[in-house]
């Protein structure tokens, strides 16, 4: 035998063993099934002495066959370090059960396609409030009395673990009345955020001519004091507010309603009239201002209807905060109430884009001279 040959018949025989190797892998691979859930997967107790790396929280799931929808069971979590442990406790809760707990019987009205639908956690006063991006098509069956009372459970149980949350608001991109009509229910009472945020707006709209008016930050400044910051919309997208040009609304709780009492720009600073002031045309107004080429236009308006019975303008700084001063005629009133608002209007369309208002009330019509006969 040539030593060619028997080099042939040893590589022959050397793929045979090894088609043989890849015959039993490919058997052995194909007979494999998923490992079994583990015995028990009921979460455990976290250490005695918690790593300074985690923070240890709770999450509330149902458990077991559905019975009470009101029911909730505490599922242990450890997250990275954070003091901002509300929103972590719900990006925890959102996807829902995980997978060796779902084995266990655990089950959640959220899924892992509203993992990511939390928007923001705000805590004040005692309440939470949540906005979430909307995810009513995720969960259709929320509507029903036992999937909102099942929702809310796990929802409110995982926020009122922490002491300075007392009661919850929730919302669908800052919509609270939405997320209420969802689930069937009355949206909080007036005396609520929301009611206190669709007052400010209504008032920018109504009253200060604003086109699109966008809520930001919303805090309560004192026993039935808040203060709201609204933005204008970009002069060429209507869905996207302007932060750098803020008009903070403030407000007051009245017996039923929320009411604004005034609002102010930083940019317009008003010194004169001042709240309250009795006012006789013509109106004299001072103050500083920094805006687009120094020009503050100056309206002034009626509780009664909301009819604008002046206009003028005033000249303020366009560079810098500088001083204005002038006088503004109006139609008298025979007295009421109303509004003297010092605007910056948009140079791309003309939009009103900022306001300080200042409320007022109007002195009575001056009565005739009584003539005087011999």
């Amino acid at each position: 035998m040539t030593r060619r040959t028997k080099i042939v018949i040893a590589g022959v025989a050397a793929t045979a063993v090894v088609l043989g190797l890849v015959a039993v892998l490919i058997t052995l691979r194909g007979n494999r099934t998923e490992p079994a859930a583990p015995a028990s997967t009921t979460p455990t107790s976290p250490p005695a002495s918690p790593s300074a790396e985690t923070t240890n929280l709770l999450v509330y799931f149902h458990r077991g066959t559905p019975g009470d929808p009101g029911k909730v069971v505490a599922v242990r979590r450890s997250v990275p370090k954070t003091a901002a442990v509300a929103t972590a406790a719900l990006n925890e809760l959102l996807p829902g059960p995980a997978a060796a707990e779902q084995a266990d019987g655990y089950w959640s009205m959220f899924v892992p396609a509203t993992a990511r639908s939390l928007k923001s956690v705000r805590v004040a006063d005692g309440v939470a409030y949540v906005d979430f991006h909307d995810f009513r098509t995720v969960i259709p069956n929320a509507s029903s009395s036992f999937g909102s009372t099942a929702l809310l459970a796990e929802l409110d149980t995982t926020l009122r673990q922490f002491p300075t949350v007392k009661s919850t608001v929730y919302s669908f991109d800052g919509d609270v009345a939405s997320f209420y009509q969802w689930l069937q229910l009355t949206p909080p009472g007036v005396g609520g955020e929301a009611e206190a945020v669709a007052a400010a707006r209504l008032f920018l709209i109504q009253y200060a001519g604003m086109r699109v008016v966008f809520g930001g930050p919303f805090h309560r400044t004192g026993n039935g004091l808040a203060e709201l910051v609204c933005y204008p919309a970009s002069p060429n997208d209507d869905t996207r507010p302007v932060t750098t040009l803020p008009t903070v609304v403030s407000l007051q709780r009245l017996s039923d309603r929320w009411a604004v009492t005034g609002t102010r720009a930083d940019v317009i600073q008003v010194d004169t009239p001042k709240s309250g002031d009795v006012l006789r045309s013509p109106v004299s107004v001072s103050g500083r201002a920094h805006v687009f080429e120094g020009n503050v236009t100056v309206r002034v308006i009626t509780d009664r209807n909301r009819v604008g019975i002046g206009r003028g303008f005033v000249t303020g700084g366009g560079d810098a905060l500088r001083p204005f001063a002038g006088q503004i005629a109006f139609a008298q009133p025979n007295g009421g109430d109303g509004w003297v608002l010092f605007q910056e209007e948009s140079a791309a369309n003309g939009d009103v884009v900022l306001t300080t208002a200042v409320p007022v009330t109007f002195a009575g019509a001056a009565e005739p001279s009584a003539t005087v006969q011999s």
